[in-house]
């Protein structure tokens, strides 16, 4: 082996900067983010961003702040220049969304930018820097307020730009940020576009719900309900989903601490604590959320993103958030259902949503009549499994014969089917067992080609995000192989013309979610994922009462497909306790 001593020596200017740059400046995104925050904390009421090839091409930030004068360029390009902090104790109270001094500097040590600033006052003034060097500064003729334009972003660091995703992905990332900084900022009016195409442009007139509707729709927004509480230290507002509307992921669940957008596994398990029972697994509610807490019991230099923060008393900030989401869903439950009556298992114990607690659902009606069959469909068949081909075997365990006699007891909890087999008892999930049964019927006729579509007389129409009406033209194929006829009819809004008769009455909240599955950057069986959020949407709930007859079809026709042991996302339908088992609990062995 062969060691190298080397002297100890200073780095020059421009290698930290590209260092500094590294920490700072990961993906086009984080030029967006850097530049958007120095535009609220220069106190822009309005913030114009244009993004080209997914920001790799090209990035425009434009404000109406307060802008440079031609003497302050030169510093604000220097590293850890900053007019946000100038004492220690500054790094304790926080208020803007920057103060580290690295952005411009980082940024004009990778890319080309070019500045247009005038402060009040003062004249304009255009600087043009390259790989951190000031080519050309001049007088300008310019309103108030700066417009930076990057372009050739990494264009001497090759090695990160060969990192760099695909123009969409990275475009992707920028739209999401602009949403969240757009909703942290009711009070500023946000205008993001992309490829000339503008995909919101927010009111800045101060109220939340006016800026969700610009950037989801009306539709989204109508979902939501307000929470708020205002306590001696800490103070929380904003927008929930009832139990009723879920998300397959959290892209929908954003936390805000004193206006700042971070990301928090704390905040996250406090707001499934708090639908805890109300929604089943894979389920997500839709949490826009404002924490205000003092600045100094909460510490936004865990990393220069600024996107992680560390609070002072986490226990405290847990059960608030927990405790006024939890007090709101109740609040609107008893809006619509009443006061809880004796026997009827209370909100905060239930297995689902509580508008299912103890109601007998329309169409098990019908099939108790003998008017339709529960999970049949239209065509009175009787749901089999047909071997699916190798493509949509992913998720299938091993085969195993399914028992040819067994008795039902009855219902335990409102949620669970007691079964007896040879010398088993069977607890069944009834959620998950029709789960299971609805997924086979629909893959069966999927491949069969025999699912019925209903045609609608009334079209349905949803308004959507700009971003996610990409999506759906990229995805047209798909849409029409689950039987989904939608048409667009206005630059956010589309219509659903037919969908398949097994999701009636959910077509538009299983839009939403195929959306959020399509937006997802992962590696998935796309049909599979699809259809079994058709299932489960369609599925019975846990705290459903059913009838004999009801447990009987649900058991019968789990016992006729594959692996009817598990959920199509992997639960476990069932939990088998031996008779040996039993006996060994009672002390019989």
């Amino acid at each position: 082996d062969c060691f190298i001593i080397m002297s100890i020596k200073l780095l020059d200017d421009n290698l930290i900067n590209k260092i500094a740059a590294g920490e700072v400046i990961e993906k086009p995104a984080s030029v967006v983010k850097e530049l958007v925050e120095n535009a609220i904390d220069a106190g822009a009421t309005r913030i114009f961003v244009n993004v080209t090839h997914g920001g790799i091409d090209m990035i425009e930030v434009e404000d109406n702040g307060c802008g440079l004068a031609e003497d302050e360029v030169p510093l604000a390009l220097q590293r850890h220049a900053t007019s946000k902090i100038s004492t220690a104790d500054d790094l304790f109270n926080i208020c803007t969304m920057g103060f580290r001094g690295e952005a411009l500097p980082s940024i004009a040590s990778v890319a080309r930018v070019d500045i247009y600033s005038k402060k009040s006052q003062h004249d304009g003034v255009h600087v043009i820097v390259a790989g951190g060097q000031i080519l050309e500064m001049g007088p300008f003729a310019c309103p108030d307020g700066t417009r930076v334009v990057i372009s050739d972003l990494f264009f001497n660091t090759p090695a990160r730009k060969k990192f760099l995703k695909s123009p969409v992905s990275e475009g992707g990332h920028i739209h999401e940020f602009m949403t969240r900084l757009a909703l942290s900022r009711p009070d500023i009016s946000f205008t993001y576009q992309s490829e000339k195409k503008t995909y919101f442009k927010t009111p800045g007139k101060g109220n939340l719900l006016d800026t969700v509707v610009a950037i989801y729709g009306q539709d989204f927004a109508s979902s939501l309900t307000p929470v708020e509480f205002t306590g001696d230290r800490y103070s929380i507002s904003g927008l929930v989903s009832t139990p009723e509307i879920s998300r397959v992921n959290r892209k929908n669940q954003i936390f805000f601490i004193n206006h700042r957008s971070i990301k928090s596994p704390m905040l996250y398990r406090a707001v499934d604590e708090a639908y805890r029972g109300l929604l089943i697994s894979r389920e997500f509610p839709v949490v826009v959320l404002f924490i205000t807490v003092p600045t100094e019991e909460v510490d936004v230099n865990v990393h220069p993103q600024k996107t992680e923060v560390r609070f002072k008393d986490e226990k405290t900030v847990f059960k608030m958030v927990c405790g006024v989401i939890r007090k709101e869903l109740e609040e609107v439950e008893d809006k619509f259902t009443g006061e809880i009556k004796p026997g009827q298992p209370p909100l905060v114990a239930g297995f689902s949503s509580p508008s299912h607690v103890s109601k007998v659902p329309p169409y098990y009606e019908k099939f108790v009549q003998g008017l339709e069959p529960v999970f049949s469909g239209s065509n009175n068949r009787k749901t089999e499994w047909i071997p699916s081909p190798d493509k949509f075997e992913s998720n299938m365990a091993i085969n195993e014969p399914a028992p040819e006699e067994y008795r039902v007891i009855g219902q335990c909890l409102n949620s669970y089917i007691m079964v007896e087999i040879n010398d088993e008892l069977w607890l069944v999930d009834q959620h998950a067992a029709h789960e299971r049964i609805n997924y086979a019927r629909f893959r069966e006729n999927q491949i069969s080609s025999q699912e019925p579509v209903q045609m609608l007389a009334i079209p349905l129409t949803m308004q959507i995000a700009a971003g996610k009406m990409q999506l759906l033209e990229n995805n047209k194929q798909l849409l029409i192989d689950l039987g989904l006829d939608i048409d667009t009819i206005g630059p956010n809004t589309i219509a659903l013309r037919a969908a398949p008769l097994m999701i009636q009455g959910k077509e538009l909240e299983i839009i939403n979610e195929l959306l959020d599955l399509l937006e997802d950057d992962k590696a998935i069986d796309l049909k599979h994922e699809t259809i079994a959020m058709m299932a489960c949407k369609k599925a019975i709930k846990a705290g459903e009462c059913l009838t004999m007859a009801e447990m009987e079809k649900i058991i019968k026709d789990l016992l006729a497909v594959e692996d009817f042991r598990n959920c199509p996302h992997g639960r476990p339908t069932m939990l088998c306790l031996s008779r040996q088992e039993i006996d060994r609990r009672f002390k019989r062995l």
